[in-house]
C-alpha cells in the first residue's frame, strides 16, 4: 500500500452547546454558527416585525426637582458645630 494516498474526510461535523438567548435551553449549533435562539424561539423571533430605525436613547422622566438652590440653604461647617456642647452621649 505505498503507492496510495490516505483520503481524509473533511466532512466531519463538529458542534458547539449554546443556550438560547430567548428561553434558556440548551442546544447544539455549527462550531462558529451565527444562530442565536433555538429552533423554536428563532421561527418566533422570525415572525416579529423588524426593530425601528429611529432608536431613541431610553430616559427617566423629568419630575420636579426637589433639590434646593444654592442661596435656599446655609451650609453649616465643621469649625461652626459645637462639638462640646451639653446633652450629647458620653
Amino acid at each position: 500500500m505505498k503507492g496510495k494516498a490516505q483520503q481524509v474526510s473533511t466532512n466531519d461535523l463538529q458542534l458547539e452547546l449554546k443556550y438560547c438567548e430567548r428561553c434558556g435551553g440548551l442546544w447544539l449549533r455549527p462550531v462558529g454558527g451565527g444562530q442565536i435562539y433555538c429552533a423554536t424561539c428563532g421561527r418566533e423571533m422570525a415572525q416579529l416585525p423588524p426593530p425601528s430605525k429611529d432608536r431613541e436613547t431610553a430616559q427617566l422622566p423629568q419630575g420636579p426637582r426637589w433639590d434646593m438652590d444654592e442661596g435656599d440653604a446655609e451650609v453649616e461647617r465643621d469649625e461652626d458645630l459645637d462639638l462640646d456642647a451639653g446633652g450629647g452621649l458620653a
